[in-house]
């Protein structure tokens, strides 16, 4: 990664969003920040983010999963890092690439983070005409095998 990760950060309570913008920032990363799905939706249609990092519950009327769920209709390849002191069911929903629990310290968040950065590009596949597709993406563009 040549450039500076950047990281779109949602969450509603303004101190934990101003502790992860000061965390996320002073490890090197470019951060936005929203406290709600509908003004994230609108920065991410704005932004090319690496990835977002979203607390589960969010004020109404799209909690984080959603919000992933609706981002990810448009930007496929859109890494997710779901916090929250929250216990329900998230870790079989396939919009969530990692779970950190509240409270957390700070090395486990960025050590989360390092490590989605660092992971392979998400793919998509899909099948057409008995035939089947791998769509992928990467820092070089798309790419569709069969």
């Amino acid at each position: 990664m040549g450039r500076h990760p950047s990281i779109l950060v949602i969450e509603d309570d303004d101190d934990m969003r101003a502790l992860l913008h000061h965390i996320l920032t002073a490890a090197g990363m470019s951060v936005v920040v929203t406290g709600d799905g509908e003004t994230a939706l609108d920065e991410i249609a704005g932004h090319d983010f690496d990835m977002v990092v979203t607390d589960v519950r969010l004020p109404p009327p799209m909690d984080g999963l959603e919000t992933i769920r609706r981002a990810r209709s448009d930007c496929p390849s859109l890494k997710s890092l779901f916090i929250s002191a929250w216990s329900g069911p998230v870790g079989d929903n396939p919009y969530l690439d990692d779970f950190v629990a509240k409270p957390f310290n700070h090395r486990q968040l960025l050590g989360c983070v390092w490590e989605l950065l660092l992971r392979q590009p998400r793919h998509v596949a899909t099948q057409l005409d008995d035939r089947r597709f791998s769509l992928g993406s990467d820092s070089k563009g798309l790419s569709v095998t069969s």
